[in-house]
């Protein structure tokens, strides 16, 4: 199949340019990454995934190469401006995948504008109450340095926090150059992630299919069957000795996984 030649481009918002990748042909798959990442999120996979939908991997406001909000931005502000930059490149439906906030982020978009999803893909999603927002932001405080910047993370801290389950140091460098490329939009958006009440939206969630993936040791996982229950027309799948970022450790697994729910 014929395959589009990679595209690096920045889309204009009323909050900034968006950049996002775009490869491959057929119908739209928007893909989301995590907190602290970029596009680089989805190197591993965007070849593969190409040969069968054209792939549209965003940076998010404040990270990877968009621009930095002028103001303070929650959820609903990410989407807003993912919507705004999705119309012009004329993706008016499509399905999304997001891995951890990109999991967040594609359930308000699912939430917000339900005729832009088809079927949802939520990879790693965190399932936090918004009322314990302030404690998890107090341990994760540890993290930022005087002037609200992101710490370098070593491998043994990504191994602890399941980031990875068998981290690499490829691995560790590309995702602290991210996170130094985001500055201070790290702790930002996990402000915003802290403050979010993903349960509530649940029920607006339409999609026509939605898949809930994790990896086997994502710490993450205890909100698992809150959204697999609390989702019309959801299904699970666990990756065996994966962690929080399972299409960057086994990119065959994610996409062995992926494929077959996008294409049923």
């Amino acid at each position: 199949m014929f395959v589009q030649r990679d595209l690096s481009d920045r889309v204009p918002t009323p909050e900034g340019e968006m950049h996002y990748v775009k490869q491959g042909s057929g119908y739209p798959l928007v893909m989301l990454h995590p907190l602290g990442t970029s596009t680089w999120a989805w190197h591993s996979v965007i070849d593969s995934l190409s040969q069968h939908y054209t792939c549209y991997a965003f940076d998010m406001l404040g990270h990877g190469e968009s621009d930095k909000p002028s103001r303070h931005f929650n959820i609903p502000d990410y989407a807003n401006a993912l919507d705004h930059a999705c119309q012009i490149l004329n993706i008016h439906r499509g399905h999304y995948v997001g891995n951890s906030v990109g999991a967040i982020l594609a359930a308000e978009m699912a939430a917000s504008f339900p005729e832009r999803l088809d079927k949802l893909v939520l990879v790693g999603c965190p399932v936090w109450d918004p009322r314990t927002a302030a404690q998890r932001l107090e341990d994760a405080s540890g993290g930022y340095d005087e002037q609200g910047l992101a710490k370098p993370r070593t491998l043994e801290e990504l191994k602890a926090s399941t980031t990875f389950a068998d981290p690499k140091p490829e691995w560790v460098d590309a995702t602290n150059q991210t996170r130094a490329q985001a500055g201070v939009w790290v702790g930002k958006l996990m402000q915003s992630l802290a403050h979010y009440d993903i349960m509530a939206r649940l029920p607006r969630i339409q999609a026509s299919a939605t898949m809930v993936m994790y990896g086997e040791v994502d710490r993450l996982r205890d909100g698992e069957e809150l959204l697999h229950n609390n989702i019309v027309n959801a299904s699970k799948v666990v990756l065996p000795g994966l962690g929080h970022i399972p299409q960057i450790e086994d990119p065959e697994a994610f996409v062995g996984a992926l494929l077959p729910f996008l294409q049923t």
